[in-house]
């Protein structure tokens, strides 16, 4: 069984530019107009082990996508957690 670690932000925050956003899991949404959507706020996040590595989603109030990055140890994506929305994860909780 993969292991997932879920966290609400208090706040929404935007999306580092180094996450991926990808353009199909735009369309139809007011996001996705024009020739530069607009980034979507971050509310959740979803931290999940895949394939022995460790992808970390960005997701808005609604659950709606709004990018993911992959990293290849879970303290890689622990770190990430901590410089991209200043939330810190003790990885022996997890």
């Amino acid at each position: 069984m993969s292991e997932k670690i879920v966290i609400n932000l208090k706040k929404p925050l935007p999306a580092s530019n180094d996450c991926l956003p990808h353009a199909a899991m735009n369309l139809g949404s007011p996001r996705g107009v024009g020739m530069t959507p607009r980034p979507g706020m971050v509310s959740r996040l979803v931290l999940q082990e895949q394939n022995d590595s460790w992808c970390l989603y960005r997701l808005d109030e609604n659950g709606g996508f709004v990018g993911d990055s992959w990293h290849g140890t879970k303290e890689d994506a622990l770190h990430q957690l901590k410089r991209e929305f200043g939330v810190e994860v003790d990885p022996k909780s997890v």
